[in-house]
């Protein structure tokens, strides 16, 4: 059975999407390449350069914006990865990545938890994430 993970992005107060992974969800996966998009990007509010401009590769024009780079970034083919409305909870995940802006800085936190009981692994600056140090250690 694979590591079954949501992202979930909001622009404000407002969640936009959900986004559910099949399996690989756990930090040092699915974190570690959501902190490969996230960590270099900007947000911005308006365009400031032309489409050619090797700068664009680090914008992105909003919260909506920055979303849809992430799905086109993880979306390669059929299955694995899918949308789901705002909202969208108790999909089987393991794993919970929250995707937000404050002070138009990107901001990630990291959750990990099944029903009603969640543990905060991280909440921060998404380029500071450290998807190893976050990984919760087995119990013995």
């Amino acid at each position: 059975m694979g590591t079954r993970s949501l992202t979930i992005f909001k622009d404000g107060k407002d969640e936009i999407l959900v986004m559910y992974r099949q399996f690989d969800g756990y930090c040092s996966g699915h974190g570690a390449e959501l902190l490969e998009v996230l960590k270099d990007k900007q947000l911005v509010n308006g365009l400031p350069c032309g489409a050619n401009d090797p700068q664009m590769a680090t914008l992105a024009n909003g919260m909506p914006c920055l979303a849809a780079t992430v799905i086109a970034h993880f979306k390669k083919g059929p299955g694995s990865f899918y949308l789901h409305r705002a909202k969208t909870r108790d999909a089987g995940e393991g794993y919970r990545y929250t995707v937000y802006d404050k002070d138009d800085l990107i901001c990630l936190k990291v959750q990990a938890g099944y029903g009603k009981k969640w543990e905060t692994l991280y909440d921060g600056p998404a380029k500071d994430f450290d998807p190893e140090k976050a990984e919760p250690k087995e119990k013995a």
